[in-house]
């Protein structure tokens, strides 16, 4: 429960310093908004607002207009309409107008306040208090009353409630006198029937159980929590719960706020999660795509896979160091396939995103993801978790074959990256060939200049990996260790493949090194178009 400072000299609530109504040490509080955290890490419903999921929580937020300052919470329904929870939390509450009884005074104070603000909708929003020690029979009446004046329309409807021969009881006909006098005090004035109905239809009261050996809410949200891990990391409900609490803690001195990008962010550092229910079936789909495209990557000679550690330890060296990085080499020498290499590495954790040149369709997002039965979600959220639930870089085999077409699907998921802090630690690789990053200028533009680029050369084979290759295809030695000129084609992968294959169509052994680099050369256009199929 947050200390509060006393009303200024006009009656109003003082401003107040967010560290001092954070309430460090009330752990109820702590738990409270960590409950409703859960629901937004899984886009589920909370207590309060009904037929709509959480999509913020915001805490002590009075200095920023909410005189119900402990948590915010706003809901959305399945149209995109919004609604808003405020509420007061205190772990011990008596309902009663007794004149020493401040905490219920300042609930129906506050309340009232919040019904008054310019931007409350009416007969959507709600306003009330989350407790934990209650008398069950006020509280039960407090509920029935509200209830009540929801289900009337009119005032005067709800007035014949407590008329005699209504179906009011005494217990509720106290309770609504007690609000009456109380609203009366903070308005300063006579409270109308009016008045009193359409306070009471917007009022709630949210009982929580947390604070006990034996409270039934830690489990039950725990059990909720275990369904936002991946599926190995269920075990770790208990400490995301603890992180949660960790963390409202120490947002609620700062004021802060949480829409489900930042939480995921944040507490992807910790757990693993799995991902929202609403981007569920895009990152399925996004995952297949990258699955179906990366394996139009040919990363083998002959069913022999060659290990270039060296080249994928540069390119994990520059991960760490550049938000930007260019694999780039002569055709054939293996770009694409140490791109493969990271992708599939990446794709053991989940997600991954990952574009080929030859495979775009559309001229932007919008049409490249409908075009791939992906939904109308917004970019940055569904990159957001794709780094929380996978990885966080973006992979383009091939940037500069990209047609001009297809251009600005790339250029929407760069400014998405480039425009977001949520998404500051996503990192981009291309491959492209030895021509350098220069000509993407014309169309990349400014996106380049705010980025450091880092380079992985791919070079041909060096001699012990053209050992490798020889030990699994002797066929091959003589032109893996023949000339120089030789050795410049045959040890690009990609050329190794199309003369290893040419000895399974009847050939004894290796061909003359100067007459078969002659036939290459005149076979050299349709090397290409193998080469621009496969690679």
């Amino acid at each position: 429960m947050a200390q509060k400072t006393s009303t200024n000299e006009n009656g109003q609530p003082a401003a107040q310093s967010p560290e001092l109504a954070g309430g460090a040490g009330f752990t109820f509080e702590d738990a409270v908004s960590a409950f409703f955290l859960s629901a937004l890490l899984g886009e589920g419903y909370a207590p309060g607002v009904e037929n709509r999921t959480v999509c913020r929580v915001a805490l002590q937020q009075r200095n920023f207009g909410e005189p119900l300052d402990d948590v915010i919470v706003d809901f959305r329904d399945m149209t995109g309409e919004l609604a808003r929870l405020s509420l007061q939390v205190k772990r011990a509450l008596t309902i009663s107008a007794a004149k020493t009884n401040s905490d219920f005074r300042e609930v129906i104070r506050d309340s009232w306040a919040t019904y008054q603000k310019t931007n409350f909708r009416k007969g959507i929003d709600r306003y009330g208090a989350a407790v934990g020690e209650i008398a069950k029979d006020k509280a039960r009446a407090l509920i029935s009353l509200s209830e009540l004046a929801r289900e009337s329309i009119t005032a005067s409807h709800f007035k014949a409630r407590f008329a005699k021969g209504g179906n009011a009881s005494a217990a509720l006909k106290t309770v609504k006198n007690d609000i009456v006098a109380l609203l009366a005090h903070a308005k300063g004035s006579a409270c109308s029937e009016v008045e009193a109905h359409d306070f009471l239809s917007h009022f709630v009261l949210v009982e929580f159980d947390f604070l006990h050996t034996g409270a039934s809410d830690p489990p039950e949200v725990m059990t909720r929590l275990r369904n936002c891990l991946a599926a190995d990391q269920a075990i770790q409900a208990p400490l995301l719960w603890a992180t949660l609490r960790q963390m409202v803690r120490e947002s609620a001195g700062k004021s802060g706020e949480f829409d489900r990008p930042r939480l995921i962010r944040e507490l992807s550092r910790i757990v693993c999660l799995r991902a929202a229910p609403s981007l569920r079936s895009d990152l399925e789909k996004l995952t297949a795509l990258t699955r179906n495209w990366v394996a139009d990557i040919q990363n083998d000679v002959g069913g022999t896979h060659l290990d270039r550690t060296a080249l994928s330890t540069k390119l994990k060296k520059s991960l760490g160091g550049s938000r930007f990085i260019q694999i780039r080499g002569l055709p054939g020498s293996g770009k694409s396939v140490l791109l493969r290499q990271r992708v599939e590495a990446d794709l053991e954790r989940g997600p991954v995103i990952f574009l080929k040149s030859e495979r775009l369709e559309g001229k932007g997002w919008a049409s490249f993801a409908t075009t791939n039965g992906l939904s109308s979600a917004p970019l940055t959220s569904l990159l957001v978790e794709i780094g929380a639930t996978g990885a966080d870089t973006l992979y383009i085999d091939g940037i500069d074959r990209i047609e001009k077409d297809h251009q600005p699907i790339i250029l929407d998921v760069l400014r998405a990256i480039l425009g977001s802090p949520l998404l500051s630690s996503w990192k981009i690789v291309v491959s492209l060939r030895d021509s350098g990053i220069e000509p993407l200028r014309n169309w990349l533009g400014d996106l380049l200049n705010t980025l450091g680029i880092a380079t992985v050369e791919v070079d041909v084979l060096n001699d012990d990996e053209a050992e490798v290759l020889a030990t699994a295809k002797p066929q091959l030695r003589s032109l893996l260790f023949g000339s120089t000129q030789v050795r410049e084609i045959v040890r690009r992968p990609f050329f190794a493949k199309i003369l290893n294959q040419s000895f399974g169509t009847g050939n004894d052994g290796p061909p003359f090194e100067h007459s078969y680099l002659h036939n290459l050369k005149h076979k050299s256009s349709n090397i290409r178009h193998e080469y621009k199929k496969s690679y």
